[in-house]
C-alpha cells in the first residue's frame, strides 16, 4: 500500500478543499438557519464533476477509485457533512444499487442524469420497526399482473423529499424473512407515493431528510431492481460504501474542529497567556490529533481494500466503530474548549457537533458494529435466537 497521494488525488483534494472554502463555509450559517435543501450548491458541485464521481464514465461519472472518493469526501466534510451529503454521499446508496444490481436499461436510464445533477436518487430501507434488523421490514410488494403494489412507510430517508427516483426495499415474501426482500425503483409522481420533509432536526439541517409513504402504489415490473429475494444484498452495495463515507467524513469534521481549536486557543488569553500554553489544553489537542490520524489510516485502508476487491467486512466495522468515537470526542471537546463561543454558529465547531450526532447513527450504530466485530472474532452470534 502506497501512503502517498497520486497527482490526480492531490488535484481532487485541492479542488474539493477550495470548494468547501468558497462555496460552503461562507454560507453554512445561512444554509443551516434556513434549514432547507439548496439546489444551487449541487449545481456548482456538478460543474466540477463532484456529483456521484464514483459512477463509471460510461454512465456519466468520473469512474474514480474509492480511495480518491475518500480524499474528496474528507475535504468536503471539513466544510460540512450535511452539505456534502446532498451531492456526494446521498447518491452513494441508490447509485451503487443501480450500478451493481440494475440491468443495462436501468443504468442508462437513471445514472447519467443523476451524475449530471438533473435528477436525484434516494435509497429507502429504514422503517418504524426496522433499522438494523431487516427481518422486521413491513413494507410489502405484491405482484399484480406485470405490476407490483407497494404499501408501507419509510423513515429518515436522505434526499427522500427531493428525490425523483427512490430505491425502496420491500418484502415480497414475508415467510423468507431477509431473503424475501426486493428493491423497487419508485418514481416521483407515481400515484400512492407521498413524502414529508423533516424539520427541526438536531443535525443535517442543510440536507434533506424525509418520511415516505406508499399506499397501493403501483410500480411496473421493469422498475424492479435486481432479482426477487436479493434486495437486502443489493441494498448493502450502497450501505458498504456509505460506511466509508461516514468514516472519512468523520475525519474531515474532526480535523476542521481541531484546526479551529488550535487557532482559537492560540488567540484566547487567560491569566496573561494563550490558553494553548496550558498543559491540559495541549494534552486534549494531542488526543484529538492522534485519534484523527488513526481513523484516517483505517479509512484509507478500507478504501484500498474496496478498490482491490478484497474482503473488508471486519475492517469496515473497525473503522466505523472508531470513527464514531472519534467524531463525538473531538466535536464535544471542541465545544468545551471554545467555551460559550462554542454554542453559537459563528464558529464551525457547532454545526460539526450537531452533524456528528447523526453520522454516529448512519451506516450502523456503535452497538451494532461492536456486535459485528464480536461475532466475527468469537464466531458467536449474540443476536441468534
Amino acid at each position: 500500500m502506497d501512503f502517498a497521494f497520486t497527482e490526480e488525488q492531490t488535484m481532487f483534494r485541492d479542488m474539493a478543499h477550495k470548494f468547501a472554502e468558497q462555496e460552503i463555509l461562507p454560507y453554512i450559517k445561512d444554509y443551516e438557519r434556513e434549514e432547507k435543501f439548496l439546489r444551487s450548491v449541487v449545481d456548482k458541485a456538478r460543474d466540477l464533476g463532484l456529483v456521484a464521481p464514483f459512477i463509471p464514465e460510461e454512465y456519466g461519472g468520473l469512474g474514480i477509485s474509492k480511495t480518491t472518493l475518500a480524499v474528496i469526501q474528507e475535504e468536503l466534510c471539513w466544510g460540512s457533512y450535511s452539505i456534502a451529503h446532498n451531492f456526494l454521499g446521498g447518491p452513494v446508496q441508490p447509485g451503487s444499487i443501480v450500478l451493481h444490481a440494475g440491468n443495462e436499461e436501468q443504468k442508462k436510464r437513471w445514472l447519467p442524469p443523476m451524475c449530471r445533477g438533473e435528477i436525484f436518487l434516494a435509497g429507502a430501507a429504514v422503517e418504524p420497526s426496522a433499522g438494523s434488523d431487516a427481518s422486521n421490514i413491513e413494507t410489502t410488494a405484491v405482484k399484480n399482473g406485470n405490476k407490483w403494489v407497494l404499501n408501507g412507510t419509510k423513515l429518515f430517508i436522505t434526499c427522500g423529499g427531493i428525490a425523483d427516483v427512490v430505491m425502496v426495499l420491500a418484502q415480497t415474501d414475508k415467510s423468507k424473512g431477509p431473503r424475501g426482500l426486493t428493491v423497487f425503483a419508485v418514481e416521483r409522481g407515481t400515484p400512492g407515493f407521498t413524502s414529508r420533509d423533516l424539520e427541526g432536526k438536531l443535525g443535517f439541517r442543510a440536507a434533506n431528510l424525509a418520511d415516505l409513504r406508499f399506499s397501493d402504489c403501483e410500480v411496473p415490473d421493469e422498475n424492479r431492481v435486481g432479482e426477487i429475494g436479493r434486495g437486502l444484498r443489493n441494498m448493502f452495495y450502497g450501505i458498504d460504501l456509505a460506511r466509508l463515507f461516514c468514516v472519512i467524513g468523520s475525519v474531515g469534521m474532526s480535523r476542521s474542529c481541531m484546526e479551529s481549536v488550535i487557532a482559537y486557543t492560540k488567540e484566547r488569553k487567560q491569566f496573561g497567556k494563550p490558553i494553548a500554553s496550558f498543559q491540559l489544553i495541549q494534552g486534549t489537542i494531542a488526543d484529538m490529533a492522534a485519534a484523527i490520524d488513526g481513523v484516517r489510516l483505517q479509512a484509507y485502508r478500507l478504501a484500498w481494500l474496496m478498490d482491490n476487491n478484497a474482503p473488508h467486512t471486519l475492517e469496515s466495522s473497525y473503522a466505523k466503530y472508531q470513527a464514531m468515537k472519534l467524531v463525538n470526542f473531538v466535536t464535544q471537546q471542541s465545544i468545551h474548549l471554545f467555551g460559550a463561543y462554542g454554542i453559537i454558529d459563528e464558529y464551525p465547531v457547532q454545526h460539526h457537533y450537531r452533524d456528528a450526532m447523526l453520522v454516529s447513527l448512519m451506516g450502523g450504530t456503535p452497538e451494532m458494529h461492536a456486535l459485528m466485530i464480536g461475532r466475527q472474532l468469537t464466531e458467536i452470534d449474540a443476536l441468534s435466537r
